[in-house]
């Protein structure tokens, strides 16, 4: 009786391990290999290129607000949102996680804290532009403008997310045209295919 009951037992125990072993390769393992492979996301990616984060750093140089990771979620950071926060300080308009650039302008808008004309230390907010796959549009910092005589600005402009990749570019060169609103980036990933691009404008955390 005793080796009948030991012999069954031994049969469960291995049951049990080939089971254990099915769910690892069914279900832990493609879980890891994603964790592991980082998920990042590509120029085809259903995920928009800049989401909001929990992140309350602000008003830091640049090298203080960009440090390369992954969340929880394996989607890589800093994008664009959190860069543009911790650079400028603007911590206002918090409506989730899957907040974007363009709904942080919308509410900064109906607080009368966005304007068309760029400043120091200002975001540039693009608009949606599904041909390079932005539908949420993208946050840029301003760096520094200059005015010049027939109307257009340039900028010194710094971003991070710009190839889905969250890397940071800075010191790009690009010209703002205020009657059409629209902009050219000079220098940077951006500069073969980035002309005319259109500006949905700046937030400037204080009514301007």
């Amino acid at each position: 009786m005793l080796k009948s009951f030991a012999r069954k037992l031994r049969i469960v125990v291995a049951a049990l391990a080939a089971w254990g072993v099915l769910w690892s390769n069914l279900f832990m393992a493609p879980a890891m290999a994603s964790l592991s492979a980082g998920g990042e996301e590509t120029e085809g990616a259903a995920s928009p290129i800049c989401q909001e984060s929990s992140s309350r750093e602000q008003g830091r140089a640049f090298g203080e607000c960009y440090d390369l990771r992954r969340n929880r979620r394996s989607r890589c950071e800093p994008q664009c949102i959190p860069y543009a926060r911790c650079r400028s300080g603007i911590d206002t308009c918090r409506t989730g996680h899957e907040n974007g650039p363009l709904t942080w302008f919308n509410c900064e808008k109906s607080q009368g804290k966005t304007t068309a004309e760029p400043r120091s230390g200002s975001l540039m907010v693009l608009a949606a532009n599904n041909r390079h796959n932005m539908g949420t549009g993208h946050i840029i910092y301003v760096e520094k403008i200059v005015a010049e005589t027939d109307g257009t600005y340039r900028l010194s402009l710094s971003h991070t997310n710009f190839d889905r990749r969250c890397s940071l570019e800075e010191k790009v060169s690009a010209v703002y045209h205020r009657d059409t609103r629209t902009v050219d980036f000079v220098s940077g990933a951006w500069k073969v295919w980035g002309k005319g691009l259109k500006v949905a404008g700046f937030i400037h955390g204080n009514p301007g």
